[in-house]
């Protein structure tokens, strides 16, 4: 019955009966906002030089094709604020999300889930691990209201988010967050702006020539069988859901801001939309590494869901 909730689950789903009743239009790539984040820009800019220090003591320096410190240091931040009993991530790769949270939350139970376990270069003695996916597992064994969901792989953020209200989940951090037009994945930032999503390889979203060797070599996320990339046509309902079932959305701001994005084009406020930079570009020379890798930056946010 779960696979079948999941193949329609894209327009029938927890939020469907709210769609008609919300007509407001989401500017495209506008920085959305809803309610107060439970924790403040001082706060933030406080614990840059203690995050700074953990970050040295990674176990994997190397991390490409996965977090590095604009997002560590919002996972970190946001999972040490919330500070929750049972901590789900979604996309493990080589394991360093893993050691990060341990490292915010060393009270938490850690479930840690992927396809491909066989990736880990770190390994946790304190994390439950599964080879399966998110919509597969029981999760009545714990309390999902007070509990966080962390997703880093790459599959429908929309879709995980109704999964989430089905399960009961309300804390929820999206690592893939990406603006319109861009990214492999569907996003609630795609989602409020109205843009829909169009996968790699259609329309005006082509693969590049490294983006098709690494299809080919089948070196990119595993995708499971319900969460295959299809387009999604623009549409303000998607918006209007969300905003009916939300209490908290907020992207947590870049550590650094440079003028061009990973995609090469302008970061302008018009086409990025972006919350204020933690740090002034004056202070690369100060923070070489944050500044060196601030391009891994994809709009990271905190959701929480009504109850």
């Amino acid at each position: 019955m779960l696979h079948l909730f999941l193949l329609v689950a894209q327009r029938l789903n927890p939020f469907h009966h709210y769609i008609d009743s919300v007509g407001s239009v989401i500017e495209m790539d506008g920085l959305t906002s809803i309610g107060t984040a439970p924790w403040s820009r001082e706060q933030i800019t406080h614990a840059v030089s203690t995050f700074e220090a953990l970050y040295q003591t990674r176990p994997i320096q190397d991390n490409s094709g996965g977090m590095k410190s604009p997002h560590m240091f919002a996972t970190w931040f946001m999972a040490k604020h919330l500070s929750p009993s049972v901590i789900v991530e979604s996309g493990i790769f080589k394991g360093q999300s893993t050691w990060l949270l341990e490292q915010a939350c060393p009270d938490a139970k850690i479930i840690s889930i992927d396809l491909n376990l066989s990736q880990r270069e770190y390994v946790s003695e304190r994390a439950t691990y599964f080879d399966r996916d998110f919509a597969d597992i029981d999760w009545s064994g714990i309390d999902t209201s007070s509990a966080l969901a962390f997703f880093d792989d790459h599959q429908n953020a929309y879709s995980r988010l109704q999964l989430c209200k089905w399960f009961g989940f309300r804390h929820v951090i999206f690592e893939d967050n990406y603006p319109a037009t861009q990214g492999d994945c569907y996003s609630i930032k795609q989602a409020f702006s109205g843009a829909g999503f169009e996968p790699l390889g259609s329309g005006r979203h082509k693969e590049t020539a490294g983006q098709k060797l690494a299809r080919k070599l089948n070196l990119l996320p595993t995708l499971t069988p319900q969460y295959n990339r299809v387009q999604i046509s623009p549409n303000q309902h998607d918006a209007a859901a969300l905003r009916r079932n939300v209490e908290v959305y907020r992207e947590f701001p870049p550590l650094f801001k440079r003028d061009e994005t990973r995609w090469g084009d302008k970061w302008t406020g018009t086409k990025y939309a972006t919350p204020e930079p933690v740090l002034p570009a004056t202070a690369k020379d100060n923070h070489p590494v944050f500044w060196e890798e601030a391009l891994a930056y994809t709009w990271i946010c905190y959701v929480m869901l009504k109850g």
